[in-house]
């Protein structure tokens, strides 16, 4: 039986066409502190969180995170109409492991309102 690896599957891939934009929330900054060795807090935003659930996967939802400063929309501009439908621009999953179970997180460059 041939051997799969984690790079063999096309994550991004299965997400869906239909992605409806609901939220946007800020993501902490975390730097390691080198008395504890611990990642802590800094108290800057590091960049933004937009959840989005996948139309054409039973509206599950998946959050994906976009490094800067500024959001690229708000959450009053996503509040106001009905589907936001969005895209990403190099989108990329991250499988990881915790608490002894398999997790994912989706990072991209750039987030496009398809109008």
């Amino acid at each position: 039986m041939a051997e799969m690896k984690m790079k063999d599957f096309d994550l991004v891939g299965q997400l869906g066409k239909d992605l409806l934009l609901v939220e946007v929330t800020p993501k902490a900054k975390y730097e390691k502190n080198e008395v504890t060795g611990k990642n802590e807090r800094t108290g800057e935003i590091d960049g933004y969180n937009y959840e989005v659930l996948m139309k054409d996967k039973k509206h599950k939802s998946i959050r994906v995170t976009i490094l800067g400063h500024t959001p690229i929309i708000t959450q009053q501009d996503i509040d106001k109409v009905t589907d936001m439908k969005v895209r990403f621009d190099n989108l990329v999953c991250n499988p990881y492991v915790q608490n002894g179970f398999i997790a994912l997180s989706f990072k991209a460059e750039n987030m496009t309102v398809i109008k």
